[in-house]
């Protein structure tokens, strides 16, 4: 168990009251342990307050993580970019913090395992709330021991009290134009259908929200940061004989969109539809992702089941963008660079008029300016901004009560996306707005490095971006430095922030897919170096067309980076780039310089933070100066040789 001695801080949550209700719910469902996770119905990434299950019965409030509940002890797993965050907001009197991938910290089936093997309690979980797949491998652990898992309600719903669980969203849905979307919902139908037809199956269950919100062009504000709406769907291959099935609150929709062509019905009677759907004579195959939970997977028999499961046919045609979707990822870049360099060009004005700024004022600044952009909806996740050693939390986010100070002395990590109605960004930069540390220097090198070792490659169609993921690296591998998150994900178009199928990524995933051209994936490799600083660099980038082969045709790939923010100058250590990163860099500077400049109306403190970032990177002298040095060295030890051969010579003669 890898926790450390509790010290409890006004920020964590006293959950004794709350595991105590919980422990007797599972007694009453004949269960000793008990899981939840941090997903809703669909498995989003993020969730509306009404679904935050795990942060309720935990107090812990990051994205990512795994509550175990028995009878006699609880527990959190969480990885390593909320460690710190975990420490901070985690009940320590009556949860254990479980570090994943630590020494000595067992997996989550693992502890089942052993816990359920020395007290003999079954496990129970809520089968809409986890994938199939989690549950087959929990299942098939806990079999080894002549276990197995049991399907119970959901039990943290049944305790938390009406009066202090927030209200399900009941926003309207709204379509998303032609304009921004490039395909109507019948093209789009077109492009699913054709990969059902492809393996021969008769129609798809759709779970997951960014894949309806894009298939449908509706969008809609249940979950935070994402436009997305909650809803199941059912779409037919002969979708022209059968209408496709949209399940949504009803009293979401407006009257102009009733009319599109599909069967709206009401989302309390997906599972009855797709009850008579899987018991439909007709029906041959159904294919389902093999991120859909273990309530919709289990209701499909096998010999019905497309296997083995696959990605949803949605996720792979969404991912490759339209002609109109590329343009709006690119366009909509110039207006998150404007935001961005003013903002910068602000924080600069404030802190040399001798004015304080902290974490929280910084991010509000931040969206004053994207505000005035056009298209601008709203941040598309939680903005991370650190000051020093905050930094080095990779997901660190702060509060207003603790914000601290952005100065001069210290690093200032700045990750925020948006969503326009045009696309979806995500951008990180690490400001120093005095003198660094020179490792501060020699880190951040190290990390723009690997930015541009990746934007710079080319590579054959059919590569996986886990083939990429060492370029981020390796220039980081010199100095003993790495870092713990992946290296680049898909990025959706006014969809989620990350998205699939592709990625950049160390580890191996089955469901990974290659990268093919008009998908759209981010680059960010870091460093972090605890209680110290953290640096990250985040570009967004296309997949387009390189050259093909001389040789046998062969289709290469190559990255083009859309993103519009100038690197921070002051940070970058020249001596340790080559020539190609040198130019690099610079073609990048003159090109945003080009770009931003004639849009940025007269806002001094803007065009000065932009000229003083763009402006072209020279070779310092003293560069040339040693090489003279070392030239000279050469010189003096080759005549100090040639001499002792000529003065040997003469002793023989």
């Amino acid at each position: 168990m890898n926790s450390t001695t509790c010290v409890r801080t006004l920020k964590q949550k006293n959950t004794s009251t709350i595991l105590m209700n919980l422990r007797q719910e599972m007694k009453n469902a004949g269960i000793g342990i008990y899981v939840v996770f941090s997903d809703d119905e669909h498995g989003s990434e993020y969730t509306q307050s009404y679904d935050k299950r795990r942060d309720w019965i935990t107090g812990f409030r990051g994205s990512a993580g795994i509550a175990v509940i028995s009878l006699r002890t609880a527990a959190l797993w969480t990885d390593s970019r909320y460690f710190t965050q975990a420490e901070e907001e985690l009940d320590c009197a009556n949860w254990l913090l479980m570090r994943n991938e630590n020494e000595n910290v067992p997996k989550v089936i693992t502890w089942l395992v052993t816990e359920a093997s020395e007290t003999n309690w079954s496990v129970g979980i809520t089968p809409v709330f986890t994938t199939g797949l989690w549950w087959f491998s929990a299942n098939n652990a806990l079999r080894e021991i002549g276990r197995q898992l049991q399907s119970v309600d959901d039990l943290v719903g049944r305790i938390w009290p009406s009066n202090e669980r927030p209200k399900e969203s009941q926003q309207s849905i709204f379509k998303h134009d032609l304009e921004y979307t490039g395909e109507n919902i019948t093209q789009k139908l077109n492009r699913t259908t054709t990969e059902l037809k492809r393996l021969d199956v008769s129609a798809t269950i759709i779970s997951a929200l960014d894949e309806i919100a894009w298939q449908f062009n509706l969008r809609g504000t249940d979950i935070p940061y994402n436009p997305f709406f909650k809803s199941y769907a059912i779409i037919y291959t002969d979708y022209n004989i059968r209408q496709p099935k949209l399940f949504v609150n009803l009293a979401q929709i407006n009257s102009s969109i009733e009319s599109m062509g599909v069967s709206l019905l009401d989302y309390s009677t997906f599972w009855s539809d797709l009850n008579a759907t899987v018991n439909d004579p007709t029906i041959r195959k159904l294919w389902v992702s093999s991120q859909v939970s273990h309530a919709i997977l289990s209701s499909i028999p096998d010999h019905k089941l497309l296997l083995p499961l696959l990605n949803s046919p949605i996720e792979r045609v969404k991912a490759q963008k339209n002609s109109v979707e590329r343009k709006g990822m690119k366009i909509c870049q110039i207006r998150d660079g404007i935001a961005r360099i003013k903002h910068i060009g602000w924080i600069e004005q404030q802190l040399n008029n001798g004015k304080s700024i902290n974490e929280s004022e910084s991010i509000d600044r931040l969206i004053f300016y994207l505000k005035q952009q056009d298209k601008f909806q709203y941040p598309s996740f939680e903005t991370i901004s650190a000051s020093g050693d905050r930094a080095a939390v990779i997901h660190y986010s702060p509060t207003r009560a603790t914000a601290r100070s952005i100065t001069k002395d210290k690093i200032y990590l700045l990750d925020a996306g948006s969503q326009y109605l045009d696309c979806t960004t995500d951008i990180t930069r690490t400001h120093h707005f005095g003198t660094p540390k020179d490792l501060e220097k020699r880190a951040y090198t190290r990390v723009l490095q690997g930015v541009l070792e990746i934007a710079n490659a080319i590579f054959p169609k059919g590569t996986y971006g886990r083939s990429l993921d060492y370029l981020g690296r390796m220039y980081l591998y010199r100095d003993g430095m790495t870092f713990g998150h992946g290296t680049g994900h898909g990025i959706g178009h006014f969809l989620g922030v990350h998205e699939g199928p592709q990625s950049i990524a160390f580890e191996y995933n089955q469901f990974e897919e290659a990268l093919v051209d008009g998908m759209f994936i981010s680059d960010e490799p870091g460093f972090y170096k605890p209680d110290d600083f953290g640096i990250r660099i985040e570009n967004d980038m296309e997949v387009i067309l390189a050259n093909k082969s001389p040789y046998n045709n062969k289709q290469f790939l190559r990255f083009n980076t859309i993103t519009l923010v100038p690197y921070e100058r002051s940070l970058i250590d020249v001596t340790l780039l080559s020539k190609v990163q040198l130019n690099a860099i610079n073609q990048y500077h003159a090109k945003v310089a080009k770009i931003l400049k004639p849009l940025l109306n007269n806002d001094e403190a803007a065009l000065n933070a932009l000229h003083s970032r763009t402006k072209p990177i020279n070779r310092p002298s003293v560069i040339t100066k040693t090489s003279e040095l070392n030239n000279r060295a050469l010189s003096i030890i080759v005549s100090s040789k040639l001499m002792t051969f000529i003065f040997i010579v003469l002793l023989l003669h």
